[in-house]
């Protein structure tokens, strides 16, 4: 099966059918690399949280992030976004003049990700971003704090975080 000519040996590469043994191969390889993307991107930020208050990253929508900025409005000092995945909200803030922004996100791969976002934003400088569990994060010094809750945390309140009666809750 030596051929000279490319396009002949694509011609029966394509004529030919699979075998059982090959589509056997295709379909543990395409299972093996949904298992590197979930291992790799997903499962980082589930590593050092209890079952019950995991939360799988699902990107704010454009009308969340304008939501979360309208609520915002008017209300000047430190503004943080806890489990902040891909940043999106915290340079939104930035970008409306709430400073500084700092987005707290325990994934690894999504604390990049939100760095490349303000890097070709030009805010790399001005926003920050840190790799840590937003369960032990200090809040005193904030005046905004911005969380999207999973039903299965929203039902445990704001004991988890340590904000007790200190905060002003404004649900939508």
């Amino acid at each position: 099966m030596e051929h000279d000519d490319p396009a002949e040996a694509l011609t029966e590469l394509r004529e030919r059918r699979p075998g059982a043994l090959e589509l056997l191969q295709a379909a543990a390889g395409s299972g093996l690399a949904a298992y590197a993307v979930w291992a790799l991107l997903l499962q980082p930020g589930f590593r050092r949280v209890p079952l019950r208050l995991q939360v799988p990253y699902v990107g704010a929508s454009a009308r969340q992030v304008e939501h979360v900025l309208s609520l915002l409005r008017g209300r000047p000092g430190k503004t943080v976004d806890l489990g902040s995945g891909d940043g999106r909200i915290v340079l939104a803030a930035y970008r409306c003049g709430l400073c500084p922004a700092v987005g707290y996100e325990l994934n690894p791969w999504l604390v990049g990700l939100a760095r490349l976002h303000a890097w070709r934003a030009g805010c790399a400088g001005s926003v920050c971003y840190r790799r840590e569990d937003l369960w032990k994060v200090s809040l005193r010094d904030c005046h905004n704090v911005s969380v999207f809750l999973a039903p299965s945390v929203v039902g445990l309140g704001s004991a988890p975080l340590g904000w007790g009666h200190t905060l002003g809750v404004q649900p939508w």
